[in-house]
């Protein structure tokens, strides 16, 4: 029975990635594409569907929405984590560590983009320090490394 419930959160928190990170993309496509003609005052197609609500913003508003979006997106992510590492494992211990990992490297990438701001030669490498750490946090890999480390460690006391 144990195994069946673990089987089943397994697969429905692959899916609610899956499909979490789509829904990411397509937004985040959409909205550079946009912010990219914006800025190069090109010519632009309206935004699909309910990406119509964009479709007024400048292209500073259009940056600002990204960086609330991106905010948002890692909360999803570290508590859908920390949700299907609590109900695979039945500890909130392991919950509270991913909650952990995702603010310290909520806090790193925002002591990157700080130090950017401070040190405007380092801004560009600061900038790209953090988003590759923010592309890292909205990705199923910590909660994949965590699970295999969670799993080996109660495997092998």
């Amino acid at each position: 029975m144990k195994k069946g419930r673990t089987l089943f959160y397994l697969i429905l928190f692959s899916l609610c990635f899956f499909f979490l990170g789509y829904f990411r993309n397509f937004i985040f496509l959409n909205i550079n594409e946009r912010a990219s003609l914006l800025y190069y005052k090109s010519a632009y197609p309206p935004l699909p569907g309910f990406m119509n609500m964009f479709e007024s913003y400048n292209y500073n508003q259009l940056v600002t929405a990204k960086w609330i979006l991106t905010l948002s997106f890692t909360l999803i992510y570290a508590l859908v984590s920390a949700t299907s590492l609590y109900l695979v494992f039945n500890a909130r211990q392991v919950a509270f560590i991913a909650l952990g990992l995702y603010g310290l490297l909520f806090t790193i990438s925002l002591v990157f983009i700080i130090l950017g701001r401070v040190f405007l030669q380092f801004y560009i490498h600061g900038f790209s320090i953090s988003r590759n750490i923010t592309h890292f946090q909205q990705s199923p890999v910590i909660t994949i490394v965590l699970l295999l480390g969670v799993y080996y460690y109660k495997n092998n006391k």
